[in-house]
């Protein structure tokens, strides 16, 4: 990260890295995701993510796409790619520090009218999901990396956050979690295909009902410090057993539990798979 860099996600919490996919990755993502169609399931009932907020509610739910690194060959291959995109790890490294491992991965497909998300994260909640300074260096305890698969444009929808609020010392107010009331403090980031956000979980952050007229596709990968435990049960061992033997030195790294110490050295596994390349 550059000075510039490092001065923007320390004020604001999150990051927009232009073009860190090529358009013929954007397009082997997408065309995954076009093969696999019955891997979208649609949330509803008690799975909405609107608590029936006005400003969030829409004509049907968020489709989620799971399960994307077990997907059959040759269609996994892609996002099992992105789990160690170098471009992304490096911005690990700065944010999380070495020894990080992954957490999870799915991706997000909303249409026109699909309803949008509570505004979360934030105040007491960021103390499970931790961002500090100390001593030059920034520490997150949990990290999200959103790569763009088509064109998020003003109006559009989609991801909103409350900047700086990574550090914030009060909880969100309801009525502001819920787009009720605007206090002049959500921002909605347009982005490029190919683009990612990169954003601590302790950012207040939540979702637009989606008004474009194409489909958003967004692939969210999450990493977390070695030791992290988050109450989702991320990185399940059990769930990556059967294919763990297929992926690279790196990747099986970044699979190993939370623990500590001991953890393995992602930096130094990062330029041993990038000599290959």
């Amino acid at each position: 990260m550059d000075t510039h860099e490092k001065y923007f996600f320390d004020v604001n919490g999150y990051l927009v890295v232009e073009a860190i996919l090529t358009p013929e990755q954007v397009a082997a993502l997408n065309e995954a995701i076009d093969h696999n169609p019955d891997k979208i399931r649609l949330r509803k009932g008690d799975l909405s993510l609107s608590h029936d907020a006005p400003a969030l509610t829409g004509t049907h739910g968020r489709g989620d796409i799971g399960g994307i690194l077990a997907w059959p060959e040759p269609w996994c291959q892609p996002f099992r790619d992105l789990l160690s995109h170098p471009p992304a790890l490096r911005y690990m490294l700065e944010l999380i520090g070495n020894g990080f491992r992954y957490g999870n991965a799915n991706g997000i497909s909303m249409t026109t009218g699909a309803e949008g998300c509570i505004l979360h994260g934030g105040g007491v909640d960021a103390n499970q999901h931790r961002y500090r300074y100390q001593n030059g260096t920034m520490w997150n305890n949990l990290m999200g990396v959103c790569y763009q698969l088509a064109d998020i444009n003003p109006g559009d929808g989609g991801f909103v956050c409350i900047p700086g609020s990574h550090k914030a010392n009060f909880d969100c107010p309801e009525d502001v979690q819920l787009l009720e009331r605007d206090i002049g403090c959500f921002k909605h980031l347009p982005m490029k295909a190919g683009s990612a956000l990169i954003f601590t979980e302790a950012l207040t952050h939540g979702t637009l009902p989606w008004q474009g007229a194409h489909e958003r596709r967004t692939l969210l990968y999450r990493y977390a410090a070695g030791a992290f435990v988050n109450a989702r049960g991320m990185n399940n061992p059990e769930q990556y057993a059967p294919f763990l033997d297929e992926l690279t030195p790196l990747q099986q790294a970044l699979m190993e539990p939370p623990y500590n110490p001991g953890r393995p050295d992602i930096a130094a596994l990062l330029k041993e798979e990038e000599k290959t390349v």
